[in-house]
């Protein structure tokens, strides 16, 4: 890549590590959610909430090993946050959960989507040249575990989820114009799925690396607003018809029953860092080393024992 070139994992920096994390538990508050109402629910809600997931129902992209949910076995879940930036879509972020009921446990790991890998190429770039297969692929020879369960969250349709939950507040960095809609610097009000998709503007070559900050802004807002009771009943259809348009997964009607029977009790989060660091001479280029990734490695295979 020239100096001249714009590479599409350069919003996705160092700096950006923290935040990312919070893209899986975003993912997994929104189960979680799902999961109660499934518990809750009767009748009608009941049948809308089973067409919901068969929506939200994908086949996996690539060959994973089956597991028995029923069981209440440990299992893993591939999570691929993507958007589309200039017309090409990248991938925002990449984790690899495992659910483990008998530590009533969720163990997540974070895989940087820019920095190199030991084999010198980034997730961000595989997902260029082989998609969701190619990623995940990788990931599993990184952890040396096998993928049980993939979901896909498509974040240029958080709005669709913003305007569900009757929209929502949060901190604007700085002012800008977008669309033909003004932010302010300071607390803002986005309410439907317009002003949001307004909000995420790509607004020039420089303002990659704050929309990705307004992004996963977004998102902690939005799963500050899911964990509130009143916010899902108040707003049950309107939800229910916006999460398969966010999240596509490999999870099937039958699965999620399971889950509420099952794995009720692993919604308590455990993280694990993989540690990056800067490449000497290449400015904003950082590597993640084998060391630190076998320190990773055995953890997350522990967590599913």
């Amino acid at each position: 890549m020239t100096k001249s070139e714009t590479s599409y994992d350069e919003p996705f920096k160092r700096g950006h590590k923290k935040k990312k994390r919070k893209i899986l538990r975003f993912f997994l508050i929104a189960l979680f959610v799902l999961i109660i109402l499934l518990g809750a629910v009767g009748g009608k809600a009941y049948f809308d909430l089973k067409s919901v997931i068969n929506k939200a129902y994908v086949s996996p992209p690539t060959e994973m090993t089956s597991v028995s949910l029923k069981n209440k076995e440990a299992f893993t879940t591939a999570v691929l946050g993507i958007s589309e930036i200039k017309g090409k879509e990248v991938l925002v972020s990449a984790d690899m959960a495992a659910i483990n009921p008998r530590l009533q446990q969720t163990t997540v790991i974070n895989i940087s989507t820019s920095a190199l890998l030991p084999n010198h190429q980034s997730l961000g770039t595989l997902y260029n040249s082989g998609g969701a297969p190619a990623v995940i692929k990788e990931m599993e020879e990184l952890l040396q575990v096998k993928t049980n369960k993939f979901v896909k969250i498509d974040f240029d349709q958080i709005g669709e989820l913003v305007e569900a939950i009757g929209g929502l507040s949060l901190q604007n960095a700085r002012a800008f114009n977008a669309q033909g809609y003004n932010f302010p610097q300071g607390t803002i009000s986005l309410k439907n799925s317009t002003e949001v998709k307004a909000y995420l503007t790509l607004l020039n070559e420089s303002d990659s690396k704050k929309l990705f900050a307004r992004q996963q802004e977004l998102v902690m807002a939005t799963m500050t607003k899911l964990k509130n009771p009143q916010v899902i009943i108040g707003h049950f259809s309107q939800i229910l018809a916006a999460f398969p348009k966010v999240f596509r997964m490999s999870f099937s009607f039958e699965n999620f029953k399971a889950l509420v029977v099952n794995y009720h009790g692993a919604t308590r989060i455990s993280k694990i860092n993989i540690h990056s660091d800067k490449m000497e001479g290449q400015s904003g280029v950082t590597t993640i080393s084998q060391a630190n990734l076998d320190l990773a490695k055995i953890q997350f295979q522990e967590s599913l024992k």
